[in-house]
Protein backbone atom coordinates (compact mmCIF):
# COMPACT_ATOMS: atom_id res chain seq x y z
CA UNK A 1 0.00 0.00 0.00
CA UNK A 2 1.41 3.58 -0.82
CA UNK A 3 0.42 6.52 0.87
CA UNK A 4 0.48 9.33 -0.72
CA UNK A 5 2.59 12.35 -0.44
CA UNK A 6 0.19 14.27 2.12
CA UNK A 7 -0.46 11.51 4.27
CA UNK A 8 2.95 10.68 4.56
CA UNK A 9 4.16 13.86 5.79
CA UNK A 10 0.99 14.24 8.17
CA UNK A 11 2.40 10.91 9.34
CA UNK A 12 5.85 12.59 9.69
CA UNK A 13 4.57 15.48 11.92
CA UNK A 14 2.87 13.45 14.39
CA UNK A 15 5.63 11.22 15.12
CA UNK A 16 7.48 14.77 15.25
CA UNK A 17 5.15 15.53 17.90
CA UNK A 18 5.03 12.70 19.88
CA UNK A 19 8.95 12.56 20.47
CA UNK A 20 9.26 16.28 21.00
CA UNK A 21 6.54 15.48 24.17
CA UNK A 22 8.09 12.32 25.24
CA UNK A 23 11.58 14.15 24.89
CA UNK A 24 10.65 16.89 27.36
CA UNK A 25 8.73 14.75 29.46
CA UNK A 26 11.93 12.70 30.28
CA UNK A 27 13.77 15.97 30.46
CA UNK A 28 11.70 17.05 33.30
CA UNK A 29 12.11 14.32 35.45
CA UNK A 30 14.90 14.95 37.68
CA UNK A 31 16.34 11.60 39.50
CA UNK A 32 19.59 11.13 41.19
CA UNK A 33 21.76 8.40 42.13
CA UNK A 34 22.59 8.25 45.86
CA UNK A 35 25.55 7.31 47.35
CA UNK A 36 24.16 3.85 48.13
CA UNK A 37 22.94 3.23 45.08
CA UNK A 38 18.99 4.36 45.28
CA UNK A 39 17.59 6.84 43.24
CA UNK A 40 16.20 10.07 44.49
CA UNK A 41 13.39 12.27 42.64
CA UNK A 42 14.27 15.89 44.38
CA UNK A 43 10.44 16.87 43.23
CA UNK A 44 9.10 13.66 45.29
CA UNK A 45 6.18 15.07 47.37
CA UNK A 46 7.50 12.24 50.23
CA UNK A 47 10.29 13.43 52.98
CA UNK A 48 13.54 11.93 51.58
CA UNK A 49 13.97 9.95 54.47
CA UNK A 50 10.93 7.59 53.25
CA UNK A 51 13.48 6.16 50.96
CA UNK A 52 11.61 5.74 47.70
CA UNK A 53 7.91 4.47 47.56
CA UNK A 54 7.16 0.71 46.29
CA UNK A 55 7.70 0.25 42.61
CA UNK A 56 4.90 -2.42 42.60
CA UNK A 57 1.78 -1.21 43.12
CA UNK A 58 -2.30 -1.90 43.57
CA UNK A 59 -3.94 -0.99 40.26
CA UNK A 60 -6.46 1.07 42.43
CA UNK A 61 -6.80 4.66 43.00
CA UNK A 62 -7.78 6.14 46.58
CA UNK A 63 -7.67 8.81 48.59
CA UNK A 64 -3.94 9.02 50.09
CA UNK A 65 -3.32 10.90 53.75
CA UNK A 66 -2.90 14.18 53.56
CA UNK A 67 -1.84 15.99 51.61
CA UNK A 68 -0.65 13.38 49.00
CA UNK A 69 -3.44 13.19 46.95
CA UNK A 70 -4.35 10.16 45.41
CA UNK A 71 -2.64 6.64 44.37
CA UNK A 72 -2.79 3.10 44.86
CA UNK A 73 -3.75 1.46 48.19
CA UNK A 74 -0.21 -0.11 48.00
CA UNK A 75 1.32 3.74 48.69
CA UNK A 76 -1.37 4.21 50.70
CA UNK A 77 -0.02 1.78 53.25
CA UNK A 78 3.61 2.52 52.70
CA UNK A 79 2.40 6.36 53.67
CA UNK A 80 0.72 5.13 57.14
CA UNK A 81 3.57 2.97 57.80
CA UNK A 82 6.66 6.17 57.12
CA UNK A 83 4.28 8.51 59.14
CA UNK A 84 4.19 5.59 62.04
CA UNK A 85 7.55 5.09 62.19
CA UNK A 86 8.02 9.11 62.15
CA UNK A 87 5.60 9.40 65.08
CA UNK A 88 7.33 6.68 66.82
CA UNK A 89 10.96 8.82 66.42
CA UNK A 90 9.43 12.15 67.61
CA UNK A 91 7.69 10.57 70.61
CA UNK A 92 11.08 8.81 71.49
CA UNK A 93 12.47 12.59 70.78
CA UNK A 94 15.29 11.05 68.11
CA UNK A 95 15.26 12.42 64.56
CA UNK A 96 14.86 9.48 61.67
CA UNK A 97 17.35 10.15 58.81
CA UNK A 98 18.70 7.84 55.61
CA UNK A 99 20.60 4.91 56.62
CA UNK A 100 24.05 4.45 56.45
CA UNK A 101 25.20 1.06 54.87
CA UNK A 102 28.91 1.28 56.56
CA UNK A 103 27.02 1.38 60.15
CA UNK A 104 25.24 -2.06 59.44
CA UNK A 105 27.51 -4.99 61.07
CA UNK A 106 25.49 -7.94 59.07
CA UNK A 107 23.13 -7.78 56.15
CA UNK A 108 20.12 -9.58 56.08
CA UNK A 109 17.95 -10.47 53.22
CA UNK A 110 16.75 -9.30 50.93
CA UNK A 111 19.96 -7.13 50.76
CA UNK A 112 21.93 -10.52 51.67
CA UNK A 113 22.56 -13.05 48.80
CA UNK A 114 21.15 -16.33 49.20
CA UNK A 115 21.96 -17.59 45.93
CA UNK A 116 24.07 -20.99 46.24
CA UNK A 117 22.39 -21.82 49.73
CA UNK A 118 20.39 -24.48 50.50
CA UNK A 119 16.76 -24.20 50.19
CA UNK A 120 16.44 -24.71 53.99
CA UNK A 121 18.88 -22.06 55.24
CA UNK A 122 17.34 -19.61 52.43
CA UNK A 123 14.11 -20.12 54.37
CA UNK A 124 15.62 -19.83 57.59
CA UNK A 125 17.51 -16.56 56.89
CA UNK A 126 13.78 -15.40 55.10
CA UNK A 127 11.91 -16.22 58.17
CA UNK A 128 14.69 -14.91 60.35
CA UNK A 129 13.86 -11.04 59.25
CA UNK A 130 10.27 -11.86 58.47
CA UNK A 131 8.73 -14.93 60.00
CA UNK A 132 4.43 -13.83 58.65
CA UNK A 133 6.31 -14.32 54.81
CA UNK A 134 5.08 -17.54 53.16
CA UNK A 135 8.26 -18.90 51.74
CA UNK A 136 7.54 -21.53 48.52
CA UNK A 137 10.65 -23.77 47.27
CA UNK A 138 9.85 -24.63 43.52
CA UNK A 139 12.28 -26.19 41.29
CA UNK A 140 13.85 -24.05 39.08
CA UNK A 141 11.89 -23.88 35.91
CA UNK A 142 8.76 -24.41 37.19
CA UNK A 143 5.54 -22.34 36.64
CA UNK A 144 4.02 -20.18 38.30
CA UNK A 145 1.12 -17.25 38.63
CA UNK A 146 1.91 -13.76 37.83
CA UNK A 147 0.07 -12.31 40.57
CA UNK A 148 2.00 -10.10 43.33
CA UNK A 149 1.47 -11.38 46.50
CA UNK A 150 3.66 -8.86 49.13
CA UNK A 151 3.30 -11.76 51.73
CA UNK A 152 4.94 -14.59 49.98
CA UNK A 153 8.47 -15.50 48.96
CA UNK A 154 8.98 -17.99 46.45
CA UNK A 155 12.49 -19.58 46.33
CA UNK A 156 13.75 -21.66 42.92
CA UNK A 157 16.43 -24.06 43.61
CA UNK A 158 18.85 -26.19 41.05
CA UNK A 159 18.38 -29.98 40.83
CA UNK A 160 20.87 -29.77 43.73
CA UNK A 161 18.63 -28.50 45.75
CA UNK A 162 21.18 -25.08 45.75
CA UNK A 163 19.07 -21.38 45.67
CA UNK A 164 19.37 -20.90 41.78
CA UNK A 165 18.02 -17.05 42.05
CA UNK A 166 17.59 -14.19 44.44
CA UNK A 167 14.21 -14.46 46.09
CA UNK A 168 11.95 -11.75 46.70
CA UNK A 169 8.60 -10.55 47.57
CA UNK A 170 5.72 -11.46 45.35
Amino acid sequence: MRLSNNATVKSAIVLATIIATCTATFAQAEVNINPDGTMSNPSSPYPPHWGQPPMRQTRDYIQLPEPYGRGSSTIKKWIEERMAEDAAAAAEGTERRFADPSESTSSTWPDKNLVGMTAEEARQEINGVDPSLEVHVLPEDSMVTMDYVETRVRIFVDTDGKVASQPHNG
